[in-house]
């Protein structure tokens, strides 16, 4: 039976009078059956508008119930699925999977439908307090979507956005991190809601800065996302992540000094200053101290790492040897000479800083070069064909 939308639309305008041009397009694409456009439209009305907190949920029940839902024949079911999880996210974890479940027979019409809709009931069964089912459901999801071709990038955001908040709520930062960062891979910063960038990019650098196994920020501070956090209460997480990136203790001290307060009302960081922030950055810093070092020179004295990585003489060894065994570096630890050897470390995106040294390495190569070949040209003029 056919609904009529114009109650609904007719309700949100007295909701969103400021709202009006977009409902005036809803309107005339619905009249018009113009369901790809309308469709467009819906999603930006429902993305763009004040409809992200808890405050929204029985409104946007209503205009689900009223506009949305007789649509569901009509649009594109990856389309309409993903309007449902617009409408589901306000909602109590308990009504959106109510939701979630009266659309099953639907998500088995196509598997790009399928797989939606199993991350959306993945994501709201975390939220309710069944990371054990949801755990479940994502380790099959996930697999299945990493042996498919073509799945789209819409299916692949929502499922690295559900594993993210699934790590999340159990506690495991490193797979919380390395699921978001997956997340902003297929996500534009646009698609994300304005009102929730900045809590996101500061909860990812928060589970950067916590897993004891990543050392890698040069990604993360890549993001776009990070530019939220600018004119925020989150912003001052941006000296730490900078100083990890750089390996530089100067900026680890003076950020932890400058930001202490905001760093102890941070109970997650405030628990692991000492056993997980502080060691990570003698790592990372014996990591830079190894990379400035000339190629064919790396041998690090030990007390020169105990000056550089701010630690103790006898701590030393220790420090190499962990960061050895999270392949960081290799190497050799000379204890009678008390010196380390070390010939690789590891790669890492580099920063506008690190980029700058190595073109400065690679200028003073070419000039060293260049005095080579012209000694060589000037004292042996007749080994050289002119």
């Amino acid at each position: 039976m056919e609904v009529d939308p114009q109650p609904a639309l007719e309700a949100q305008r007295m909701l969103h009078p400021e709202l009006g041009e977009q409902l005036d397009k809803l309107q005339k694409s619905s009249s018009s059956k113009l369901y790809h456009q309308l469709t467009q439209t819906l999603l930006q009305y429902l993305t763009t508008g004040p409809f992200h907190t808890s405050s929204a949920a029985a409104e946007l029940v209503e205009l689900f119930n009223g506009f949305i839902k007789p649509l569901e024949g009509k649009i594109d079911l990856v389309k309409f699925i993903q309007i449902l999880a617009i409408v589901c996210k306000p909602q109590a974890p308990a009504k959106a999977l109510e939701i979630i479940a009266l659309y099953e027979d639907v998500s088995k019409k196509n598997r790009d439908t399928r797989y939606l809709w199993q991350a959306l009931r993945a994501e709201h069964m975390t939220l309710s307090g069944d990371t054990d089912g949801a755990k479940e459901l994502l380790d099959t999801l996930t697999k299945e979507i990493a042996d498919a071709y073509e799945v789209d990038a819409i299916i692949q955001s929502q499922l690295h956005k559900t594993n993210g908040i699934l790590w999340k709520a159990l506690g495991r930062y490193q797979d919380y991190f390395r699921s978001s960062i997956k997340y902003l891979a297929f996500t534009p910063v646009l698609n994300i809601p304005q009102g929730e960038r900045a809590k996101l990019a500061f909860d990812i650098s928060c589970a950067a800065l916590i897993a004891q196994e990543e050392f890698e920020f040069g990604e993360l501070l890549q993001q776009e996302l990070l530019s939220s956090l600018s004119g925020t209460e989150f912003a001052w997480i941006k000296d730490l992540l900078e100083a990890f990136g750089e390996g530089r203790f100067d900026l680890f001290d003076s950020a932890i000094v400058k930001h202490r307060a905001k760093l102890d009302a941070t109970p997650e960081l405030k628990a692991v200053e000492t056993t997980v922030l502080r060691p990570k950055m003698c790592a990372l810093a014996l990591m830079e101290l190894a990379f400035r070092k000339p190629n064919k020179q790396r041998r690090l004295g030990f007390g020169e790492i105990a000056e550089h990585c701010r630690i103790g003489p006898k701590e030393v060894e220790f420090l190499v040897m962990k960061a050895m065994c999270a392949k960081l570096i290799k190497g050799q630890i000379d204890e009678v000479q008390g010196i380390v050897l070390v010939n690789w470390v590891k790669p890492r995106i580099l920063d506008k800083t690190h980029i700058d040294w190595m073109r400065e390495q690679l200028d003073a190569w070419t000039t060293r070069t260049k005095k080579n070949h012209d000694d060589i040209e000037k004292n042996t003029p007749e080994l050289l064909v002119s």
